[in-house]
């Protein structure tokens, strides 16, 4: 039985990071226990500030096009610490790239599916991981430990699934892509 209904799967330069989900179609994923992930607009205050002298020469960069007034946030996820954490450690302490890491959110079983099915979908690639703490937390009568993650990335891809009936439809994706630094 799974305690959760969010999985990431995870995909580094030596292959998929295998996790301890059980849930059918998901079994090996790792399940998260929340995430968190922001993209911001630069304000119009922001955009004032970026005129004084301080902000002449980001300014003109952005005149260049090297800013596109957008800044993405870690995508920061908590878990169970568990046989993924080794790998990702790994990957923070050498400095090793991830590829992917996908979040799927599941919507519950609907009557006549066999199994859940995906209600949101948030990818992003490109990345690599920049902080992981632990941290022990209560749980009914004793604690768990509870690891807090975060992950800079380039491209994020987020979806949304409409539920239709039964079957949930896609709908037209977020794409964004950070710019390259110069």
């Amino acid at each position: 039985m799974s305690w959760s209904n969010i999985f990431l799967q995870l995909i580094t330069p030596t292959g998929p990071v295998i996790g301890e989900g059980l849930l059918e179609g998901f079994q090996t994923s790792i399940e998260l226990q929340g995430f968190k992930w922001a993209i911001k607009g630069n304000t119009e205050h922001e955009k004032e500030k970026a005129l004084t002298l301080g902000g002449a020469l980001s300014s003109l960069a952005g005149l260049a096009g090297d800013e596109t007034g957008v800044t993405m946030d870690d995508l920061e996820f908590t878990k169970r610490f568990d046989i993924s954490s080794a790998m990702i450690h790994t990957c923070l302490a050498n400095h090793l790239p991830v590829l992917s890491a996908s979040i799927t959110v599941l919507n519950i079983k609907q009557g006549g599916r066999a199994i859940h099915q995906p209600g949101f979908t948030l990818v992003a690639t490109d990345g690599y991981f920049t902080e992981a703490d632990l941290d022990l937390k209560p749980s009914g009568n004793g604690v768990e430990l509870v690891e807090t993650v975060k992950l800079k990335f380039n491209m994020v891809v987020v979806s949304y699934l409409k539920r239709t009936g039964k079957d949930n439809i896609p709908t037209n994706p977020f794409i964004f892509k950070a710019p390259k630094k110069s």
